[in-house]
């Protein structure tokens, strides 16, 4: 009996076996790396929480941000939390509450206007308004782009409870084929309120005043003839609201309010 063949043959069959008790093992430590290591979709994220509220209100606007970029958004209120998906994507810019009075109460109600945007230089305002005397918080959104209006350094001057909101360009009046909107134009700007029906235009002819002549003066270097009739026509609108007079229709169809929801609960 050859013993040689059956050592070379035992110890053969041994190796092959306990390759094969390796290969499961591996593939499983392998799966388990796999499963540790990071993905390629949360390499980098910088997840961070952003609370943005007014301490006599109660109210919380909460931001969940990566890099910036709202990802999630929610409204926190007394009579519930509402999600903001009009917010995502969108960075967060300024913040201008305004304190008035409308309802029956001698207590502050508030409009806050706050404004994001992003990288394509497109965003929005979003607008919450509440009132004290029945609780009520109102949610609303107008869109939002740099306008020339932006750049001027003068300063206007407003009454109380007004918040000024420059449209992202000029109404489309019937004689002309094309709005004008962006850096290099002038757009129309309306004087906002908070009443007991949410936010609403309420020209305000202290202001009117002073816009006329802003725009009167900035018109007169525009080359565009199409332009500068706009810029005329949006002349003597603001003229006739700060005469008193009820704004026309073009002006009203310029200005698009998304009115979100509103929330309410006792006191």
């Amino acid at each position: 009996m050859d013993f040689g063949n059956i050592k070379r043959a035992a110890g053969g069959r041994g190796g092959k076996n306990l390759g094969m008790l390796l290969i499961p093992a591996v593939a499983a430590v392998m799966a388990l790396v796999l499963c540790l290591a990071p993905s390629p979709e949360g390499e980098g994220r910088e997840i961070s929480i952003r609370m943005l509220e007014l301490p006599a209100f109660p109210i919380t606007l909460v931001l969940e941000q990566n890099e910036g970029a709202v990802t999630d958004a929610w409204l926190r209120t007394p009579a519930g939390a509402r999600r903001l998906e009009q917010l995502e994507g969108l960075s967060f810019v300024s913040s201008d509450p305004v304190i008035s009075r409308v309802d029956q109460d001698n207590r502050d109600d508030l409009l806050w206007r706050l404004s994001f945007m992003n990288v394509k230089g497109e965003g929005l305002h979003l607008w919450i308004g509440m009132t004290t005397w029945a609780p009520r918080v109102y949610i609303a959104t107008t869109p939002f782009r740099y306008t020339r209006w932006h750049a001027l350094p003068a300063k206007i001057e407003v009454p109380k409870g007004t918040s000024l909101y420059i449209s992202p360009e000029a109404p489309l009046y019937r004689t002309l084929e094309k709005q004008f909107g962006g850096t290099d134009s002038y757009s129309f700007v309306y004087t906002m309120m908070l009443t007991p029906e949410g936010l609403t235009f309420v020209p305000v002819p202290s202001v009117y005043q002073q816009l006329a002549v802003l725009l009167r003066a900035g018109m007169h270097g525009e080359s565009s003839p199409p332009k500068r009739l706009a810029y005329v026509r949006m002349l003597t609108e603001f003229n006739r609201l700060a005469d008193g007079k009820a704004p026309q229709a073009d002006t009203l169809l310029n200005l698009q309010i998304e009115r979100i929801g509103t929330l309410s609960w006792k006191k």
